[in-house]
């Protein structure tokens, strides 16, 4: 997967500001219709800067809500050039006095309301600590990481196996996976099955539809973490799985890998010499 897609790296400055907000209303109350658009930039540490256009409108016929948002985000470099932009859409329709589901809001002087919400585990595992299991296996795929099987405290209905992904010489948790061999509720709408409402409702973010075919949904929850759901057909043995992880915890994997490569190669010269010298000896 992509890395630009994957996540910036660091931590981000993220400057939000409200550029637009109008309100159409139709002759007849029951025919209603609001717009709202909302833009945001974010620098990254390495200098790049991430655009993120939302744009929402919410109708009614009098029985009938539905709810459309639309995402666009544009990547560029320090110097102003386009390095990619996606844009991802989806709606939501339900009944009159069906309010469908929200975020979360911080109940005003809670004592936590001002706290982030936390990000640093998935599954009761946290990113970058140390598990000490000598069952792992490479996976295909996953050329800088060792797979563990693991059991959470809290597992998930319906779901059969969970993996942490290590880093290959510290063995530090860089990603969590939970799957299912069947699908989870298949059928109905995928926008609102109660996974992805779960995960909005947890992280406060909203899901990003990353297949125009396929019901995958990805979560941004940090500059360095995310989240993506595949509901349906995510693999040859599952059909459902979630997966998160920490970039930085990742590139420490591809650093080691790279450590145990120069290790490997050190080693193989050193058994070379040591083969020539001891037939220099015997001849």
């Amino acid at each position: 997967m992509n890395k630009v897609i994957i996540g910036s790296c660091g931590a981000a400055l993220a400057l939000t500001a409200f550029v637009g907000l109008s309100t159409a209303q139709a002759a007849e109350q029951k025919d209603m219709q609001t717009k709202t658009a909302e833009s945001s930039v974010t620098t990254n540490d390495n200098g790049s800067v991430s655009r993120t256009f939302v744009e929402t409108s919410v109708t009614t016929n009098g029985n009938l809500v539905t709810e459309r948002r639309r995402e666009t985000r544009t990547n560029m470099d320090a110097d102003g050039n386009v390095l990619e932009t996606s844009t991802s859409e989806y709606a939501q329709s339900y009944n009159v006095g069906d309010t469908g589901w929200k975020m979360p809001s911080p109940k005003l002087g809670a004592p936590d309301a001002d706290k982030p919400i936390p990000t640093d585990a998935f599954m009761g595992f946290k990113f970058g600590d140390v598990i000490c299991d000598t069952n792992t296996v490479r996976e295909a795929g996953e050329p800088s990481l060792l797979r563990v099987a693991v059991k959470p405290k809290n597992p998930l209905a319906g779901f059969d196996d969970y993996y942490a992904y290590l880093t290959p010489k510290t063995h530090k948790v860089a990603k969590v996976v939970a799957c299912a061999k069947n699908a989870i509720e298949p059928g109905g709408s995928w926008r609102r099955h109660y996974l992805i409402e779960a995960l909005e409702k947890r992280y406060g973010v909203w899901a990003r539809l990353i297949s125009w075919c396929r019901p995958f949904y990805r979560f941004d929850v940090a500059p360095d973490r995310a989240v993506v759901v595949y509901l349906a057909g995510a693999s040859e043995n599952y059909e459902t799985v979630i997966s998160a992880w920490d970039d930085t915890v990742i590139q420490l994997a591809d650093k080691e890998e790279e450590e145990l490569r120069q290790e490997a190669r050190k080693n193989a010269r050193a058994r070379r010499d040591k083969q020539v010298l001891d037939a220099q000896n015997a001849f």
